[in-house]
């Protein structure tokens, strides 16, 4: 909330994707769906949110992807679940925006990472050392 992150998952994805991209616009999918989940339980407690989402990625495949459904060839294989991010774009609800890799700060959960850029990603969290 504000410019706070409140809530993070980190899974194996339960299916076989056959390229990054692909992987990356499933994720994404899946971080639209909890996004919009989220803005509904706050609207239950009465807290409203009228800007639109924002989803950092650090595909730019992934995100010409969900913004251009006529590219049919190269996602005509993947399920229609996660065809979900295109509609909530459509709508203005959800924007993805790409961010670097090196400064994709989900990855101080996800992976092994040299000292220096766990530092770095650290900082940007708000942890401090000690």
């Amino acid at each position: 909330m504000g410019d706070t992150a409140f809530t993070w998952l980190s899974k194996k994805q339960p299916i076989v994707t056959l390229s990054t991209c692909e992987a990356e616009y499933v994720a994404a999918s899946w971080s639209v769906r909890h996004a919009i989940w989220l803005r509904n339980l706050l609207k239950n407690l009465e807290i409203m949110q009228e800007e639109k989402v924002l989803i950092r990625v650090d595909n730019r495949s992934a995100i010409e992807l969900a913004k251009n459904p006529v590219n049919h060839e190269r996602s005509k294989h993947i399920d229609v679940r996660f065809h979900f991010i295109r509609e909530k774009l459509k709508e203005g609800s959800v924007e993805l925006e790409h961010v670097e890799s090196k400064k994709q700060i989900a990855d101080i959960f996800t992976k092994p990472l040299p000292t220096k850029s766990f530092q770095e990603l650290r900082k940007m969290i708000g942890m401090n050392e000690g």
